[in-house]
């Protein structure tokens, strides 16, 4: 006995018909007469069929557009869920050397002032993380800010430290790091190897006039140039390293991605994916937020179609509301984020907002009880909403960091799950991952 699954979103694409299901990940491209043959069978599965229709009622339940009668999908997806948000076979650290940064970008959320880490913090850090390696299988160090590099010696320090201690107890490191470019110069690019930083997401908000407008120096000046040139060079002499390259999207960027796109063509396309993101928050720039939204609300979704034109032109694309099984890395009780003061955050998006909730002490993270169980109550699966919503397997609830602000915490695509799978649909056949008639996972 079978069932449709609740997840499927079916759509015509010219002589095709395309099935996305959202819980396996499965895409597939039948020309219309077998999509008929599929449709009618995921009308009533259990209905007698002809021996020739069997091959595509197999591919149906290889893909999970059909499944069994008594398959529980949602039990399934909490216990996907609950696996990872509760696995802690893995650390995941994102520290924050300092608040302090170069820029004045001009929708930034943060201080942009505030103390460095010193050494008996970074000493700190690392020896609570070796405390751990025995017992883990993997330790990710992520650096954020401010701008990390202002505090380049503390990066050092500390992965070259843990490299150490995670071979000699073989455990797994990854490093990663968020920049805004300007101070990765050919001295630090030439460390990134050896410090195993293996991933840097550096923003690059569209042609020069538009990113020295959002993303200037303190003082004003323009950092376009210098970031290109050293990015240049920082291909150059990493071998393993992958930039993803971010583009915050506003009202004097929007109809301007394809020259965004012309800038990135200097660089290796292999060792590149490309992200792309509505401005949010808020600061004292009140007037350009207001323009910010006024777009957002009336475009929000086209920016599907921003990836898409990456695509196209022979970019990777990172589409974040596909991380499987949770929302964010935040959403998850092994991950932490560690200001430079040994404070202890909840997410990135909440530092320095007074949403301290621990401390590092001597003794290992010592949270405040109250605050982390706040910020974990949250459960889609108690949520009618989400229970009923098709992205859930997509989501997994949103947002937690704007859930605690009482807000939804949904993805933009929940307004519209077709338009969403036909986006992800036609990047995936430009990627050239969609083969005709055939169903498979991604």
């Amino acid at each position: 006995m079978f069932k449709p699954s609740r997840y499927n979103v079916i759509f015509r694409d010219g002589d095709y018909v395309v099935f996305v299901n959202f819980l396996t990940r499965a895409i597939a491209r039948l020309e219309k007469s077998k999509a008929e043959i599929a449709e009618k069978i995921l009308k009533d599965p259990d209905e007698e069929i002809p021996e020739e229709w069997l091959s595509i009622k197999k591919d149906l339940i290889y893909g999970g557009y059909i499944v069994d009668e008594d398959f529980d999908e949602i039990e399934h997806l909490k216990l996907m869920n609950r696996m990872t948000r509760y696995d802690s076979s893995s650390v995941m650290v994102t520290i924050i050397p300092t608040l302090a940064c170069n820029f004045d970008c001009i929708y930034c959320y943060e201080s942009k002032t505030g103390p460095s880490m010193t050494a008996k913090t970074a000493e700190r850090i690392v020896e609570y993380l070796k405390r751990l390696i025995r017992t883990r299988r993997s330790i990710s160090v992520g650096w954020f800010g401010g701008e990390p590099l202002l505090c380049f010696d503390v990066v050092k320090f500390v992965n070259s430290s843990l490299i150490e201690a995670c071979r000699e107890n073989n455990v797994d490191f990854h490093s990663s790091m968020s920049t805004n470019g300007y101070l990765l110069d050919k001295e630090k690019a030439e460390w990134f190897d050896r410090l195993e930083i293996r991933n840097v997401q550096i923003t690059i908000d569209g042609p020069e006039d538009v990113h020295n407008k959002y993303r200037p120096l303190k003082g004003g000046k323009g950092t376009f140039d210098t970031i290109v040139e050293n990015l240049e060079n920082l291909f150059r002499v990493t071998e393993k390293l992958q930039v993803t390259f971010r583009m915050n999207v506003g009202p004097d960027n929007f109809h301007r991605v394809e020259e965004f796109l012309n800038v990135l063509e200097r660089f290796p396309k292999d060792r590149t994916r490309v992200y792309f993101r509505w401005i949010f928050g808020s600061n004292s720039r009140e007037f350009f937020f207001r323009k910010v939204y006024e777009i957002r609300d009336r475009e929000s979704l086209n920016i599907l179609n921003f990836y898409e034109s990456a695509a196209k032109r022979g970019f990777n694309v990172f589409l974040p509301v596909l991380v499987q099984n949770r929302y964010c890395e935040y959403d998850c009780v092994s991950s932490v984020v560690i200001g430079p003061q040994g404070e202890l955050y909840p997410c990135t998006v909440r530092v320095g907002k007074g949403m301290e909730i621990g401390r590092l002490t001597n003794r290992g993270l010592e949270y405040d009880r109250k605050k982390y169980l706040r910020w974990h109550s949250f459960d889609a699966f108690e949520s009618e909403e989400c229970m009923r919503c098709k992205l859930l397997p997509v989501c997994m609830g949103g947002c937690r960091s704007a859930r605690f602000d009482g807000k939804t915490g949904c993805p933009e695509e929940k307004k519209d799950p077709e338009k969403f799978a036909r986006e992800w649909y036609r990047i995936k056949l430009l990627e050239r991952q969609v083969e005709r008639h055939e169903a498979f996972e991604i």
